[in-house]
């Protein structure tokens, strides 16, 4: 009783911004936001037309998810950030986890554009890390497209978790990627990450007949926003 009392008093310090109205894929219920009020008025309208994703203002982790997605680099390194607050939120326990998987199931170098499930063994709350690294090394990303590849590998990790049995992730909070050290623009990546999900939730993927229908594929041919899909395009 008492632990669900603290996690709706948590709750209740986040602020919605848009509600989710819709159930998404195989019932995930999907929350993006951050706690850059201008960064989650960004993502309110990108996903303004997405049923199934909640947008709010605040921290994630109050929510007490499923699963987080962590937008580090591709070593795992969990030192700054949003993947500081998680590893502090399991009290030191995330990072070792995290770098362990790195090393056993990537050879310690997890790319970008892909993304590994962590559990978090005895967790009550944030029990899975959803590991998906928008940059290989700290650095300026902000003419990348590491926000739509890390989010539409996390949206993939998570369906295929699901699909391959065990316990399910039924919720999962996306922070803002790569506007920390990254240095994104707020409305690219809230682009970028809306974009990720017509991919793989709207499953926009299907109709990429040629590889240069795909999101972004002409970027840098044309400049920084070619190839950009359209919101719900593919």
């Amino acid at each position: 009783m008492l632990d669900f009392l603290r996690r709706r008093f948590r709750r209740m310090r986040v602020e919605t911004l848009k509600p989710a109205t819709a159930a998404g894929p195989r019932g995930v219920r999907f929350v993006v936001g951050d706690r850059n009020r201008d960064m989650a008025l960004a993502m309110a309208a990108a996903f303004r037309d997405l049923a199934c994703v909640e947008v709010v203002c605040g921290d994630l982790l109050d929510l007490s998810p499923d699963a987080v997605v962590c937008p580090g680099n591709s070593f795992g390194d969990m030192g700054g950030g949003f993947d500081k607050a998680v590893d502090d939120f399991h009290r030191g326990a995330a990072q070792p986890l995290v770098a362990q998987a790195i090393g056993d199931r990537c050879c310690g170098e997890l790319a970008v554009g892909a993304a590994l499930v962590v559990e978090v063994p005895g967790a009550r709350a944030v029990r899975c890390l959803v590991m998906a690294p928008t940059m290989r090394v700290p650095g300026n990303q902000a003419q990348s497209i590491g926000a739509y590849l890390a989010t539409r590998a996390a949206l993939v990790a998570v369906l295929q978790h699901n699909v391959r049995g065990g316990a399910p992730i039924v919720s999962v909070a996306i922070p803002g990627m790569v506007t920390g050290v990254g240095g994104m623009p707020f409305a690219e990546s809230a682009a970028q990450m809306r974009t990720a999900f017509a991919s793989i939730v709207e499953e926009k993927w299907r109709q990429v007949a040629h590889p240069a229908m795909a999101p972004y594929a002409l970027r840098g041919v044309q400049g920084p926003a070619a190839g950009r899909a359209p919101r719900g395009g593919a």
